[in-house]
């Protein structure tokens, strides 16, 4: 309201020119400025990030998504600059993340290998889950000691990842993470295992070291046949050797002779190991 006032006033203080009085450089009654015209010119597009928000949107059909995701892939190293930007970027969706991710894991590089194990230490689970799933497609051994702290993240979906990745990677020196890993106290509630023990099980028995059979020994003596049926199939794929009834179908639980049977030949390779080293000593 003020500034009307004082404008209505020094209108009312500034003398009426009369016609012939009105300079020339103003617009003559009744005529218009010309407006110029403006070019208008857009901000150019990131082809890749436009790729990654249509393979990443849950609105677009899942069919079209891979395409897209595809065709980051198909553009290599070239894409790897807005992927790790992407991947990074606070402000992106956890499914464009995510698709960031799993690209730069199918693209390779060491670009991609180092942003992806800098990811394991995001406070963002998606982006630890990520770079979990990425190392995995990456498939470089140099990530397997990264991964292996990964088995102790305080989110179980990432420790059962973890273990799922290692066991694609197939280091065997692994196992001794695995094994550490397997009996958290976050990997129990009110002594019941977690899903996450089920893939640290199967894990061992992927990556086939002997540093794994005691871990797994001890879980036939366990409760749980579901975990008890795991630990006899990883014991079978280490050592080659099965004591399952050929009546038994492959998802019935292990009977107690079956049981019984590996605790016999386990506590046999426990008294030879035990020779073995008395031998070596006292040479």
């Amino acid at each position: 309201m003020k500034n009307h006032i004082l404008t209505a006033a020094l209108l009312l203080a500034s003398p009426v020119l009369a016609d012939e009085e009105v300079p020339p450089d103003l617009p003559v009654s009744g005529e218009e400025e010309a407006i110029p015209d403006l070019k208008v010119v857009e901000a150019p597009m990131d082809p890749v990030a436009e790729l990654i928000a249509q393979a990443g949107s849950p609105y677009i059909d899942e069919d079209i998504a891979q395409q897209r995701f595809d065709q980051i892939v198909a553009m290599g190293a070239s894409a790897l600059p807005t992927l790790a930007s992407t991947f990074r970027d606070g402000k992106a969706s956890d499914f464009e993340a995510w698709v960031a991710a799993r690209a730069m894991g199918r693209i390779g590089g060491d670009g991609a290998m180092n942003t992806l194990i800098g990811g394991l230490e995001s406070p963002r689970i998606i982006l630890r889950l990520g770079a979990v799933s990425g190392l995995e497609l990456l498939g470089d051994r140099r990530a397997v000691e990264p991964l292996q702290r990964a088995l102790f993240d305080k989110a179980m979906t990432v420790r059962a990842s973890a273990a799922d990745a290692l066991a694609t990677l197939g280091d065997r020196a692994s196992s001794k993470s695995l094994v550490e890993a397997l009996n958290l106290p976050g990997n129990f509630h009110q002594g019941q295992s977690f899903f996450v023990r089920h893939h640290i099980i199967m894990a061992l028995g992927k990556i086939g070291s002997i540093a794994g059979i005691a871990a797994l020994m001890a879980v036939l003596d366990e409760s749980d046949p579901d975990l008890q049926l795991l630990a006899t199939r990883s014991l079978t794929e280490i050592t080659g050797m099965s004591f399952r009834d050929n009546n038994l179908g492959s998802t019935a639980p292990p009977t107690e002779a079956e049981l019984e049977s590996w605790r016999q030949w386990w506590a046999k390779r426990e008294a030879a190991d035990r020779i073995e080293q008395r031998t070596i000593e006292s040479k």
